[in-house]
């Protein structure tokens, strides 16, 4: 099912905030006052307010030019007033510069730009602006996953709201705040977080505010399975959006509200309470769907349809989950012109991915085999049709710039042969002069090719082994995968047709999705996208998200920036990822502990991985044995890293893995 979130009706949303007023005046009288005015205050000041125009209008160029201007004028003639309004338009400058890199996710830029503004802000004890541009700090470094970071800069943004007195400033840092902690895992400090923002906004009578607030709140408590808090906040949210009578927002909660019922019902085991629980999901559901009908939001009414048509599906009305489901798939391909035999798609991939998975689970409760292995081929696709799109189109990307560059540097060798030839015709008479600048030029020549040779050779061969990395990635993920993916479906399905074979057929499926997660492993490890360290700490905070998070064991994940921008070799992430998944397993099955922290920082050429847990530790003497120690242990001597394993009974576990870059 797709998450909730997607589905929400955003009616307050949060922004980067740009740190500069409204103004009135007409760019082109500014223009005309200004070519009138002498070198003087009143001069300064219209350089300022063209540079706040022109910004606004996001000519950044112009602004800063005007910005400039003003700042030179005013130390020009010290006025000092002039001199911190001209300062503070370059802070407001960085500070739209550092948005614009931000939505087009290039986040170093962003942050490059978003520190400049604030040391320009803090220079000038603008405490508003300096707050805003600490938050948009705090918000880059939640994005990136740098929650410590985002926390201290959130919790500085705050400080200076409440000293300025900014209520609604004040809700939105508190907000903020709540966004990471949860991320995080620590919900009692965001659930803190989030009612102190809808204490504020319930103060002001914001309800369109009090109503994100509430949603937030819901999704905390569905995060940890309490389903009748989560519902509670539905419901208030739901008496809110009747009363500023918004039909999108009633959907909204109408919406999650019966995915809620839905997943309760998928717990019980009492059929008649699960029957109950399903009912309610449909009556919610409906409810959504008049309203999406109503408000003519046609992307979200289709999603409407898939979660009516799974609901349908729960209740064992097949006839009535088919219907909804193929008027969702319906209306996807209306709104994106879908193609299917053309393999390509405009509305977003996990609405028709979570299509086809109910369509494929629908026929293989009806018997329907073929439908099914069908609908599940589908359901592949969606899911992969976007990496295999953007890995197509950087290598296809690839081969045009090495192309670009061979044609460059046969021409440019083609012109260095004429100019040689000019220059021997001219130095006949000079002999001596000939030998010596010949010798020279020969030596410059020589190296120049053997230079371009070089780069050429090393192109193609970097070319070719990515190539054949994202072909070996490909296949093992669409054959084998789509290969063990149906050998999976059809043990189940036989397992509903015969009762005898269940327990061989079991270890069939058993089987296919250890082999399933294994494959899974292999072709993130020898995909090229993946060498960047930053997708090996993201890989390994989901792994850990979602096993530690099942067992309700908090922690701390901890990844210095310096490595951020490491590129590791096959081998060394392969091993280094494999030796993290060992240790977190092994941590969840014996070590019984409810805290545990995760470091990986780099020192000049060394990489450090720490992994301590809280858990009753073992005996490492009599645990040498165990064939989990030994694989990792084995792994570390593949890459020639260093690994140290130090723990006793009742005093928790530390894993430590030295390796030398």
């Amino acid at each position: 099912m797709i998450k909730k979130h997607l589905l929400l009706f955003v009616l307050a949303a949060t922004h980067i905030l740009y740190c500069f007023p409204q103004q009135d005046q007409n760019t082109d009288s500014l223009l005309a006052v200004l070519n009138k005015q002498k070198n003087d205050s009143n001069k300064v000041n219209t350089l300022n307010a063209l540079s706040k125009q022109f910004l606004q209008a996001k000519n950044i160029t112009d602004a800063k030019k005007y910005a400039e201007d003003a700042l030179s004028l005013a130390e020009q003639i010290d006025f000092k007033n002039g001199i911190v309004n001209a300062d503070v338009s370059i802070g407001n400058i960085y500070n739209r510069q550092g948005a614009t890199y931000y939505y087009e996710g290039n986040y170093p830029e962003a942050l490059k730009n978003y520190l400049a503004a604030l040391k320009i802000y803090e220079k000038n004890e603008v405490k508003r602006e300096t707050a805003n541009a600490l938050r948009n700090i705090g918000l880059l470094y939640w994005k990136l996953g740098h929650y410590a970071d985002a926390l201290r800069n959130h919790s500085n943004s705050l400080s200076i709201f409440k000293e300025i007195q900014d209520k609604k400033a004040i809700a939105i840092a508190y907000n903020d705040m709540g966004n990471v902690y949860e991320n995080q895992g620590n919900y009692s400090e965001a659930l803190k977080n989030y009612l102190a923002s809808l204490k504020i906004y319930d103060e002001a009578g914001n309800k369109d505010a009090m109503v994100n607030r509430y949603f937030n709140i819901a999704f905390l408590y569905e995060d940890q399975g309490n389903y009748p808090e989560a519902l509670k906040n539905y419901s208030a949210a739901l008496n809110l959006c009747k009363e500023i009578e918004n039909k999108e927002c009633m959907a909204a909660c109408f919406t999650n509200m019966g995915s809620n019922y839905l997943q309760q019902g998928k717990t019980q085991t009492d059929p008649k309470q699960q029957e109950e629980l399903y009912d309610k999901a449909l009556k919610n559901h409906l409810a959504a769907l008049k309203n999406y009908k109503e408000s003519g939001d046609k992307e979200r009414l289709a999603v409407c349809y898939n979660a009516l048509g799974e609901t349908y599906l729960e209740l064992k009305n097949s006839a009535k989950a088919k219907q909804f489901l193929n008027d969702g798939l319906s209306l996807f391909k209306e709104l994106g012109s879908i193609d299917d035999t053309k393999e390509r798609y405009q509305v977003p991939a996990e609405y028709i991915r979570e299509n086809y998975r109910l369509l494929a689970r629908l026929d293989s409760t009806t018997g329907n085999w073929k439908g099914a292995f069908y609908n599940h081929k589908q359901f592949i696709f969606y899911r992969d049709s976007v990496l295999n799109e953007e890995n197509a189109n950087k290598i296809l990307k690839a081969q045009m710039q090495f192309d670009f560059d061979r044609k460059e540097d046969s021409l440019n060798y083609q012109q260095t042969l004429t100019d040689e030839k000019l220059k021997q015709q001219t130095l006949l008479t000079h002999e001596q002069s000939l030998i010596k600048n010949y010798l020279l030029a020969g030596l410059g020549l020589f190296i120049v090719l053997f230079f371009f040779i070089y780069r050429n050779y090393r192109t193609r061969q970097q070319l070719k082994l990515q190539t054949l990395r994202n072909k070996i990635a490909s296949d093992l993920h669409d054959d084998v995968g789509s290969t063990l993916s149906s050998i999976s479906i059809f043990s189940q399905m036989a397992q509903q047709q015969s009762k005898e074979v269940i327990p061989l057929l079991e270890t069939i499926e058993e089987s296919s999705k250890k082999m399933l997660d294994a494959m899974a492993d292999i072709v993130w490890t020898i995909n090229p996208e993946n060498d960047q360290f930053e997708k090996i700490i993201l890989r390994m905070r989901s792994f850990a998200f979602e096993l530690l998070g099942a067992k309700k064991i908090d922690f701390e994940f901890l990844a210095g920036d310096d490595v951020a921008k490491l590129k590791l070799p096959m081998d060394v992430r392969k091993n280094l990822y494999l030796i993290f998944k060992e240790a977190t397993n092994n941590m969840v099955k014996y070590a019984e502990a409810d805290k545990a922290m995760f470091t990986i920082k780099g020192e000049k050429n060394n990489l450090t991985m720490l992994i301590r847990d809280n858990g009753k530790g073992f005996d490492t003497n009599q645990s040498a044995k165990g064939n989990g120690l030994k694989n990792m242990k084995k792994r570390a001597e593949e890459i020639k890293g260093q690994l140290t394993i130090d723990s006793l009974p009742g005093n928790g576990t530390t894993i430590q893995l030295h390796v030398a870059l």
